[in-house]
């Protein structure tokens, strides 16, 4: 169901949005953010800023203080119906992957939601082997989890999400704990999710990656959430000092180099160089 008014590539927005928990001082204030449909955002900020109390606000497993958390331009009630439906659109991956795998093997723990559900085994079935396939881990089908690695636990734990088949996908920091091989297959199977559809949403405290990863970022500086491209928003050096973050290499060394633009990668760098180098050349 969309409000008459809802624009339909809005998936989830918030409007003055305070959280906390209890017995907490107000974790997040007045936030105001809109996740859209296709586009990659990077959730950044320092420990304890806030990050994974907005996951969880999203995901309605966190009940705002006041404020409006909406899907579709709905505004989510926050009873057992409601909330049950949100999370069939909406999935949030936790960044420890043993809170999340409970079952004996890993067929069992991603055909559980999907169980839940009360779909056909076929269909269940299916579901599981795509998800698998899509989080490049379909080879650990048959595997008991307790023997899976803690990067392959953590591509099971996505692939659990991804079997319930959300229109989003909420990951609090996925690559975190990884090595780098971990790191490119994590990124990889995230690169596939957007090609099936999935829009991704994840916080992370690497602004390297978020930099070249990212469509848009969403920084929590000071209690509140500041968003918008995300080249604009890492290339801001009083927002990310004041969020106790360093700006991204690619667009540090922009700045000491007086380049123009802001790269977001190495290759964005090495053509800018060039760029300049040739425009210098008689």
């Amino acid at each position: 169901m969309t409000g008459p008014d809802a624009d339909a590539d809005v998936l989830l927005s918030t409007e003055a949005l305070c959280a906390t928990h209890p017995g907490r001082p107000m974790v997040l204030r007045d936030v105001a953010i809109t996740l859209r449909r296709g586009v990659r955002v990077a959730l950044l900020g320092a420990n304890g800023s806030g990050k994974t109390t907005l996951l969880s606000c999203l995901s309605g497993s966190l009940r705002p203080v006041s404020g409006t958390l909406s899907r579709h331009g709905i505004v989510v009630r926050h009873d057992r119906r409601a909330l049950r439906e949100h999370r069939r659109e909406v999935q949030l991956v936790l960044q420890d992957p043993d809170d999340q795998l409970f079952s004996a093997d890993v067929v069992q723990d991603v055909s559980f939601g999907p169980m839940n559900l009360g779909l056909p085994v076929d269909q269940v079935r299916s579901r599981v082997e795509r998800a698998l396939i899509l989080v490049g881990a379909d080879h650990l089908a048959d595997r008991a989890t307790h023997q899976l690695s803690y990067g392959e636990r953590k591509r099971v734990a996505v692939a659990g999400a991804v079997a319930m088949a959300p229109d989003l996908l909420l990951l609090d920091e996925p690559t975190a704990g990884l090595d780098p091989a971990g790191v490119v297959q994590m990124m990889d199977a995230l690169d596939r999710l957007r090609e099936s559809g999935t829009t991704v949403a994840m916080a992370t405290h690497d602004v390297d990656r978020a930099l070249s990863w990212a469509d848009e970022a969403i920084v929590v500086v000071d209690h509140r959430v500041v968003q918008g491209p995300v080249d604009e928003l890492l290339g801001d050096a009083d927002l990310i000092e004041r969020a106790h973050l360093e700006l991204p290499w690619p667009l540090a060394l922009a700045q000491r180099l007086g380049l123009p633009g802001r790269p977001r990668n190495l290759d964005e760098v090495v053509r800018l160089v060039s760029e300049q180098h040739n425009a210098r050349v008689p």
